[in-house]
């Protein structure tokens, strides 16, 4: 039984950095899973079919919420005559087979039997396992005869949408209730069953199923883009704010309870590679010297880590998710912002871009050589970079316990949670029932409290421990894996401070667009002949969308290219934004590819801006390209001298590659993106996902 529980909190912890639901399958993989199942398990079609071999072909493949509907069509072998058979698969998203049926029998077939075998057609209705949520076995034969299966038994069905930090919990509670509630009647209502379902985002750029972070549920809420019985983001804050954006849309609030119970907790923490947190007080146990202010203090110095004695580390390097995309990456900004005014209730008028606040914003953004949409993202590209890279990160508890467990072997040293001690957020992943929705019936709101009482038991909060996650019963004791071998301090002092109200976060937000550093970006687009038709449409679409994400303050040098270089608009986004989306527009597709030669002019131009201005901005180039170089002067090997960062830089030019289309050159295209520390290559195979790839990509500045 250890051994059973060791293994799952293995797999419970083995989470990807995009936050994707690992397990899921699209359209295409369930077509070859119809395909190969048809083609492994020919005793489907009886024993006068044995020894038979077929030809199939797909019909039909269509997608529902919760399934995937795959249709073949199949003949015997060497008989092309007569009406093919049509059988019907029935795949949930996860893969797994739930219904496969005989929808039509071969017209003409008359199969090999063996002396004396029962002469008799293929039975019309055949069916595996069960089929839906409700658990209805289908009948297979009565007196030989099919028969229609019963009506299912009655159920209330609800929904939830959760925050990806819990989804490994989430997805095993979800599926031990829902067994529970269809045989335990103290989990039923009215002699019915109530069955849950987690309502799942689609990844705009994979298509892959995924759970949600903090804005997205709610925001989706708000659009009608989904209808949730129950919603738990990480901080109840979203429930406040989603009240009130509801209440200004529809004149009453969507939930009654405003403070909605806490599920859990974890605290945001700054992970740090344990020799920089021993150095600074903060590991094994935080000291009265750990704490944010210090933090800032080491950002500020110009002696960077020699002030602590260590010169040959360097000055302080850190990175946090974009403010206002990411619950930890906000969090952050507050927090600083709570420290440089010496205040642990914040009001609007505290938030100021050029008082305490905005000035402890400012100091830390000095410091920053990375970003992006999610601290886990950030985790990932810190686990390549190393501490040449970056010292720390903020980030939930949690994701330091998984970046320790995922790969010990393939890291310089462990990473470590840092608790500061003039105070942190924790994480409470509230149960918030839209009790006031136009959408949740009385019956379905009684059925949400079934699931709550399900999730607070001591059973399912014990559990919480095996994902890396502390319980909200504090009567639970805290064991592996919150322990110091996984980076965590089960008995560390957590300052608790509570989060400032809906419009100060707002505010706050606000304020950090207003002092952090700007960016300096060049947009290196591949305007070849091979580009044209949809690829060029939709990559123009994706870069004028780059274009509106940025700031008003960022600059910005458009620099399209085929055989040659047609260097474009320049500038600061307040001053050539509308000429350079025109540029864009009006950007057509011929010529070959000189895409070295291109990449190496963007970067020479952003080494030239940035012995100008230094550290005081941030530079990236951003490239478009669907295939491989065909005439520039410029060598992979050049290029690999020119980007590689430098010991004493590891922070200085970040390259994002975008390959469009099947014919790109993954493997160069991905070189490229490592040369610069944080780079990342980026696939579309679907040029109508270009924009959503460069959304996320302007995050990173």
């Amino acid at each position: 039984m250890a051994q059973n529980q060791g293994d799952r909190e293995e797999r419970k912890l083995d989470f990807t950095p995009e936050g994707e639901v690992r397990g899921y399958i699209g359209l295409d993989q369930a077509r070859v899973q119809a395909m190969e199942y048809a083609r492994d398990n020919t005793e489907f079609y009886g024993p006068e079919y044995a020894g038979a071999t077929f030809f199939r072909e797909l019909i039909g493949a269509t997608e529902s919420d919760d399934h995937y509907d795959i249709r073949l069509s199949f003949r015997v072998s060497g008989q092309p005559q007569g009406r093919p058979g049509i059988e019907q698969f029935i795949f949930d998203k996860t893969g797994e087979l739930r219904f496969r049926q005989l929808l039509e029998e071969p017209g003409t077939h008359q199969p090999p039997r063996t002396s004396g075998s029962p002469k008799r057609g293929l039975p019309m209705l055949l069916a595996i396992g069960v089929i839906l949520a409700a658990g209805a076995a289908w009948v297979w034969f009565s007196n030989g005869i099919p028969t229609q299966p019963p009506p299912p038994p009655p159920t209330i069905d609800i929904s939830m949408a959760s925050s990806i930090t819990k989804w490994e919990w989430l997805e095993d509670a979800v599926e031990a209730f829902n067994a529970t509630s269809a045989s335990d009647s103290k989990f039923q209502i009215n002699g019915k069953s109530v069955q849950v379902e987690v309502l799942l985002e689609k990844d705009p750029l994979t298509g892959k199923l995924r759970h949600w972070n903090s804005p997205t549920q709610v925001f989706a809420t708000l659009r009608g883009e989904i209808e949730p019985t129950i919603l738990s983001p990480a901080a109840t804050t979203w429930i406040l704010k989603l009240n009130k954006e509801w209440s200004d849309l529809y004149g009453r609030d969507i939930t009654s309870n405003s403070q909605p119970p806490s599920l859990l907790s974890t605290p945001v923490v700054i992970a740090m590679w344990e020799s920089r947190a021993e150095a600074l007080g903060c590991w094994p146990d935080a000291g009265p010297e750990c704490t944010r202010k210090s933090i800032r203090d080491l950002a500020v110095s110009p002696d960077g880590w020699g002030m602590l004695g260590h010169p040959e580390w360097g000055i302080f390097h850190f990175g946090y998710a974009y403010v206002g995309e990411s619950d930890v990456g906000t969090q952050t900004a507050v927090l600083l912002c709570m420290m440089g005014s010496q205040k642990t209730v914040l009001d609007v008028g505290d938030v100021e871009s050029d008082n305490g606040c905005g000035r402890a914003i400012a100091d830390v953004e000095e410091v920053i050589v990375h970003r992006g949409t999610s601290s886990p993202l950030i985790l990932q590209a810190m686990r390549s970079g190393g501490s040449a890279f970056l010292d720390a990160v903020t980030t939930y508890e949690k994701n330091v316990i998984g970046f320790n467990w995922a790969d010990p072997d393939n890291q310089q040293e462990p990473l470590v949670s840092v608790y500061p001690q003039d105070g942190t957020v924790v994480a409470d992943h509230t149960f918030a029932v839209m009790d006031r929705a136009p959408w949740v019936t009385e019956e379905q709101v009684k059925a949400a409290e079934l699931f709550k009482e399900f999730l607070f038991s001591p059973e399912q909060q014990e559990l919480l421990l095996g994902y890396g996650l502390r319980p909200f019963d504090v009567s639970v004791t805290l064991g592996p894996p919150i322990d110091g071998a996984n980076g965590a301090n089960p008995s560390a002092k957590l300052v608790k401070l509570d989060s400032p109200k809906v419009l100060v976060i707002d505010r706050v937000v606000e304020v950090w667009k207003e002092v952090k550093k700007p960016a300096n970006v060049v947009l290196v687009f591949d305007k070849s002949g091979s580009m044209q038709e949809e690829k060029i449409v939709q990559a123009r679409s994706g870069a004028i969308k780059f274009v509106d994400e940025m700031d008003p303050k960022d600059w910005l040098f458009w620099l399209p290219f085929e055989n040659q270089i047609f260097p474009g608009a320049r500038g600061l986004k307040s001053e050539i934004g509308e000429q350079l989306q025109n540029e864009i527009r009006s950007t057509t597709a011929r010529g070959g590819t000189a895409l070295y030669d291109a990449i190496a002019h963007g970067y020479q131009v952003l080494r030239e801006r940035r012995e100008s201005q230094g550290d005081a901005a941030r530079y990236g180039i951003v490239v478009l390209s669907d295939g491989k170089d065909e005439s520039s002067e410029t060598t992979l090997a050049k290029l690999d001298a020119m980007l590689r960062p430098t010991e004493g830089d590891p922070g200085g030019i970040q390259s994002h590659i975008i390959g469009i289309g099947e014919d790109a050159d993954d493997l160069v295209l991905t070189k490229i993106a490592r040369f610069t520390d944080g780079g990342r290559y980026w696939k579309v195979t679907d040029p109508a996902t270009t924009e959503a790839v460069y959304r996320p990509i302007s995050k990173y500045w």
